[in-house]
């Protein structure tokens, strides 16, 4: 008998989980995937799979912190997803094969279970930084407020709709806060779209410095799918003003926040006629070369859907959920990955790639009192906004979302995967305890043949009904 056939040690593995689920350990966050399946929870299913019922607690817990030898055990699991029993499994010497419908759940776990030379690795990212990276740091170029050249960290931009009555170009502020910290908030004048920071918190009544305009920067015309027009007062939907647009609602590009090497600070300013020409130049760039291009030009499917967004806002294909900016660096950026000839070294970066595009479309926001960019799928949908925040797509000292921070988060967990660690909490205080003779070491095979000779994982990208590739009684768990 099993042990997990008569119990798990409930009590002290909860206490782990709640703390890893604040923080995962590295390899699980080389890719967004949702519900995330907690370690240490499936570290100790796996050990109590293959220990004695007649083995105590304390042994157990042994071999989660030392490492235990079970003699190469086969693991299924139909529905591996982010792939945590997979990557379990091959700390603790199992061969396992993992199954998913999901392509890029099969991809996540392939790159998460694959080794790497980290040297080769790091060589392939300064390369492409050199290449690519160059080309894109480029297009995030502005001058801070002393007139120095400055990297851009973010671009504000609003929506417009034309009010059904007037005619009005109406911008969908559903709010004025740039952004809000402990004892100054900085602020958009909605009239002449100036940027100032006043030194006090929760103000009701704020005065543009450069128009005289007075308003409360916490009441915006938008908001809840609704607006008002600013010239007559009139209302109306966001979903008429698409519909009367017949696409996707027009944007503007208004201010931005910055890092300047030279003042060692950000710093937040409207765009000026400098930042508006280099974006048209951008624009012409990207329309001249536009055909050659690595961007999807399929359309956004409709049917089987069971929320309506995107579409009903306006977007009929996915490439429509960029600016050109975005789409000239991220076509730049993918071509010079697929340049690079080792395969596993260029997967890795890939999925460093697709990693970003969370952070690197007009469906972000910038959250005001985090002076961060919220991330894409944050939310499980398609969630249009009237304030997108476009984020610099290679990336500069801060930052959140870039390339440059998904490659260093992507590379964490190939770390990891040579020096794996469990955590345990003495006093209260988190410490790391190192488990020799474990990595994180998949040989993958092409099929179950191979888990007999010298392989120790098959992944499978298909529905888990079919499963008769696995001969009868193999399955050890």
């Amino acid at each position: 008998m099993r042990y997990i056939e008569k119990e798990l040690p409930i009590e002290y593995l909860n206490t782990l989980a709640m703390k890893e689920g604040n923080s995962k350990k590295p390899v699980y966050q080389m890719h967004k995937w949702w519900a995330r399946r907690l370690s240490s929870v499936f570290r100790m299913m796996l050990i109590a799979s293959f220990s004695s019922v007649e083995e105590d607690m304390k042994s157990l817990w042994e071999k989660f912190y030392r490492g235990a030898d079970f003699g190469a055990p086969l693991v299924l699991d139909p529905f591996m997803g982010g792939g945590t029993t997979v990557v379990e499994a091959l700390r603790l010497g199992c061969r396992v094969i993992g199954v998913d419908i999901n392509s890029v759940a099969w991809f996540i776990t392939k790159k998460e279970i694959e080794p790497v030379d980290l040297e080769a690795l790091d060589s392939a990212f300064e390369h492409l930084e050199k290449t690519a990276g160059q080309q894109i740091k480029e297009f995030y170029q502005t001058r801070c407020v002393h007139g120095h050249q400055a990297d851009i960290m973010y671009v504000f931009w609003i929506k417009q709709a034309q009010c059904t009555d007037c005619g009005a170009t109406v911008d969908l502020f559903p709010y004025y806060w740039i952004d809000r910290r402990r004892d100054i908030e900085t602020i958009v004048c909605p009239d002449c779209l100036h940027i100032f920071a006043l030194e006090q918190k929760n103000v009701q009544t704020a005065t543009c410095p450069r128009c005289g305009t007075m308003f409360n920067p916490a009441e915006g015309i938008s908001g809840y799918g609704k607006f008002t027009c600013t010239k007559c007062g009139a209302e109306d939907t966001h979903l008429n003003a698409v519909s009367r647009h017949g696409s996707a609602l027009s944007v503007k590009m208004f201010g931005l926040e910055y890092y300047c090497p030279i003042c060692e600070s950000r710093g937040f300013k409207a765009v000026d006629e400098e930042d508006k020409q280099h974006y048209e130049e951008i624009k012409a760039r990207f329309e001249a070369c536009r055909d050659h291009l690595l961007f999807p030009r399929q359309a956004i499917p409709t049917e089987g859907r069971s929320d309506p967004r995107p579409v009903n806002h306006g977007y009929t294909h996915f490439w429509q959920m960029f600016n050109e900016r975005q789409l000239l660096s991220l076509s730049i950026l993918l071509n010079g990955i697929l340049q690079i000839e080792d395969e596993n070294i260029q997967e890795l970066l890939l999925l460093a790639f697709s990693d970003c595009l969370d952070a690197n479309n007009m469906f972000c926001k910038y959250e005001i009192n985090y002076h961060k960019i919220s991330l894409l799928f944050g939310l499980h949908a398609y969630h249009p906004i009237e304030r997108p925040t476009e984020n610099n797509v290679w990336g500069t000292r801060y930052g959140r979302g870039t390339f440059r921070r998904c490659y260093q988060k992507m590379r964490r967990g190939k770390v990891y995967g040579h020096h794996p660690y469990e955590r345990r909490y003495p006093n209260g205080r988190s410490e790391k305890v190192f488990v020799r003779n474990e990595k994180i070491n998949g040989r993958l095979s092409p099929n179950f043949a191979g888990l007999s000779d010298g392989k120790n994982a098959l992944l499978v990208a298909q529905n888990a009904e079919r499963m008769d590739f696995i001969p009868d009684d193999t399955v050890d768990a």
